[in-house]
């Protein structure tokens, strides 16, 4: 399995979109003034944003991005866009876009991927909100494979994931994508690259999805759940 992948390489590629994904703005950050209204939802629609000359944004980057999530205002292919943006690989945005035109409105592969997450949220009982967007985009991803959860599931605790004492013998590629993008999201450190992602002979749909997803989770958080358009 390791020919796939190259471990612990210099190139930037996985830490941009990890890290220092374009347009990105950090949670709760940006400043900016709006009209007074009773509605919390209206007082960051755009037309009541100071930046917002004429008919659109004067601004590359919205300053209440994350707050506009936040209140559901913002569609999964305006999410993606904000976060993908200036990457380039070709290969890597012709599959982006279909993903995008294939969103049914669920982030996740499928309903036992659903069902698999949200019972281990409940068992630990820890509410979503309270938990770093990493650990519930490591979380979303581990659980998003039956064999994977199997291998996984043991050394998941509360606050942390054991790799070291995952035994992966005898899992396929897409189950090892899924492991290396979430020892890639929780440890900062490239395991899997961007071009071993978009690579359709190497990774299935639901593989990428499931990846595309974890990683803006591992940005936007628990508001991610909410996105159904």
């Amino acid at each position: 399995m390791s020919k796939y992948f190259m471990y612990g390489t210099e190139l930037q590629e996985l830490e941009q979109m990890m890290m220092l994904v374009p347009n990105f703005m950090p949670r709760r950050s940006g400043v900016i003034i709006v009209k007074k209204l009773q509605n919390k939802n209206e007082n960051i629609r755009c037309s009541d944003c100071n930046y917002f000359i004429g008919s659109q944004c004067s601004k590359n980057i919205c300053s209440c991005f994350a707050e506009r999530l936040k209140a559901g205002m913002i569609c999964y292919e305006t999410i993606v866009k904000n976060c993908y943006k200036e990457f380039k690989s070709y290969r890597f945005k012709r599959r982006l876009a279909r993903l995008v035109r294939n969103f049914d409105g669920d982030i996740f592969i499928n309903p036992i991927h659903r069902f698999r997450f949200y019972k281990v949220c409940r068992i630990q009982n820890v509410s979503m909100e309270n938990r770093s967007p990493s650990y519930l985009a490591v979380l979303f991803l581990l659980t998003a494979d039956d064999r994977l959860w199997d291998l996984a599931k043991g050394h998941t605790y509360l606050d942390c994931f054991d790799f070291k004492r995952m035994n992966l013998k005898g899992i396929n590629t897409d189950e090892y994508a899924l492991y290396q993008t979430a020892r890639t999201i929780i440890l900062g450190r490239e395991y899997i690259r961007i071009d071993e992602i978009a690579d359709e002979n190497l990774i299935e749909e639901d593989t990428f999805k499931a990846i595309i997803n974890a990683v803006l989770i591992s940005k936007y958080g628990a508001d991610m759940f909410q996105v159904n358009c």
